[in-house]
């Protein structure tokens, strides 16, 4: 159903988006970050967008996925920008998936919450075939609720490096405050749900299919925004069935004759009766209809402005009304077919109760044969149980040698992963020391990761630096890739391979 809401002397209406026109898709519109006038204004992780910027490389974004990092093995719910890794050449990836595509970008002014705001816009599509899951949780998350978006940017073609005006670091290495990258692609816009936004203009508005109904504001100044003719049946119907529960029926009556939604005016008839109409008033507040003063008019009756009215399907409208609720009185006839249906089916219920019955008296006897052999059946269990205890006994001496062995076999590895393998890396003395405590506890994974730690550290003591648009301690918005040395890259391979 759609709604008509009033507020400030403004219509706003929320109406249904068309239905989907490529099989197995769904429209998206979402905002990409907000455009600021300058560097004083800057989003959560310090990066300034300036629409010059943007506009030159804009482009970039057609094409660009939707992408989504998933929280649960149903490919339902997103988390954040996933997991981020490098290939072999030194480009950063990151884990999540693409759940769809950007068709088109462009910059608009949006209002938000009250304000109006430049932000960066896509449209596109989700594939709806491959998440259909998703596509409902997005759909059930974004009628209560707002769900952010973060966009990822790399260096330009193939290029590693995104270029920024002035530079992106400060004397002492750490990332400027109101950095603006000027040279960069658009290469991903991920939707987020366990995780903070860096900037909170990032959203998604619309998401629509033909399976779903999404609403889509539009909003004029001074003035009412017409409604859209498929909501008028639906707006018809509510008001049919208040005036006939207003006038106290029983059952429905009174179908609308002319309808004027513009000034919430309404003439309705009796369907039974072309002779006799009532004008009346509604207003729909949220998911109530009030109904005004009903008064008892001609059938030629016209509002004061001269509006004309709207076309609505009557007979629809009582069609679904009738079989909604239908009429709460029935006469004799109807009600002596009603009861003689009744009797023929509780015949037919005693009839089931009856072999009921004796199923019962059958099934009792064969409860009294499987008891006895139930008797039997504990005696040879306490036989088995005798048994098993013996063979428990043996196995668990078994267990006990086997796990001994484990446990040796255990400590052969990570001696020999120690003594072979960590000097490989020409850790320092103190680093060294750091990984005797996981030899001790006889932890090799443990040892694996702390030592992958060490090297991730160093790693990034070198000249290779990233950006991800999630707000973390660690990472920035997006990612600034500098040329590796091959030591650091191999460093690499070894920490994400």
């Amino acid at each position: 159903m759609n709604h008509i809401i009033v507020s400030n002397n403004r219509y706003i209406e929320i109406c249904e988006m068309p239905e989907e026109e490529i099989a197995g898709r769904v429209k998206i519109k979402m905002s990409a970050l907000e455009i600021v006038p300058d560097n004083s204004h800057y989003n959560d992780n310090g990066i300034t967008w300036l629409e010059e910027y943007v506009e030159a490389n804009k482009k970039s974004a057609i094409g660009m996925p939707y992408v989504v990092s998933w929280f649960d093995e149903e490919n339902q719910i997103p988390s954040d920008h996933g997991t981020m890794s490098y290939d072999d050449e030194g480009n950063v990836q990151f884990k999540g998936v693409s759940v769809g595509s950007v068709q088109d970008a462009y910059i608009a002014d949006v209002e938000i919450d009250g304000e109006s705001k430049r932000l960066f816009m896509t449209e596109g599509y989700l594939y709806k075939q491959r998440y259909p899951l998703f596509i409902k949780w997005l759909k059930d998350e974004l009628k209560n609720n707002k769900v952010y978006g973060s966009v990822e940017i790399n260096g330009k073609g193939a290029s590693k490096l995104i270029v920024y005006l002035d530079g992106a670091t400060n004397e002492d290495g750490s990332m400027k405050i109101g950095r603006i990258p000027t040279e960069f692609d658009f290469s991903g816009l991920a939707i987020l749900f366990l995780t903070e936004p860096s900037d909170k203009k990032s959203l998604v508005f619309e998401v629509n299919s033909k399976g779903g109904k999404v609403l889509n504001a539009k909003i004029k100044d001074g003035t009412a925004v017409e409604i859209n003719k498929m909501s008028y049946d639906d707006i018809a119907t509510l008001v049919t069935r208040s005036f006939n529960l207003a006038m106290g029926t029983g059952y429905y009556t009174y179908y609308v004759h002319r309808f004027y939604p513009e000034t919430g005016e309404v003439v309705l008839r009796n369907w039974d009766d072309a002779g006799v109409y009532y004008m009346t008033t509604y207003q729909i507040d949220k998911t109530v209809v009030k109904i005004g003063d009903i008064v008892k008019v001609e059938e030629d009756w016209k509002t004061v402005s001269q509006n004309t009215p709207v076309e609505v399907n009557a007979t629809k409208i009582k069609e679904y009304l009738q079989k909604e609720g239908g009429s709460s009185q029935m006469n004799v006839e109807e009600l002596n077919n009603k009861i003689s249906e009744l009797s023929g089916q509780i015949t037919e219920l005693n009839t089931k109760i009856t072999g009921f019955e004796t199923e019962i008296v059958e099934k009792n006897s064969k409860i009294a044969e499987l008891e006895g052999t139930l008797v039997e059946a504990n005696k040879s269990l306490e036989e088995t149980k005798a048994k098993f205890t013996e063979v428990e006994t043996e196995v668990n001496a078994y267990r006990e040698k086997e796990q001994k062995a484990a446990e040796d076999q255990k400590k052969v590895e990570i001696n020999a992963y120690f003594d072979n393998e960590i000097p490989k890396n020409h850790f320092e003395e103190a680093e060294v020391n750091t990984l005797k405590e996981f030899v001790e506890k006889c932890d090799l994974e443990g040892l694996k990761n702390a030592e992958k730690d060490l090297v991730f550290k160093r790693f990034k003591e070198g000249k290779l630096s990233i950006e991800t648009n999630t707000k973390e301690e660690k990472n920035d918005l997006f990612f600034h890739v500098k040329e590796p040395k091959l030591n650091d890259v191999e460093a690499g391979k070894a920490l994400f391979n």
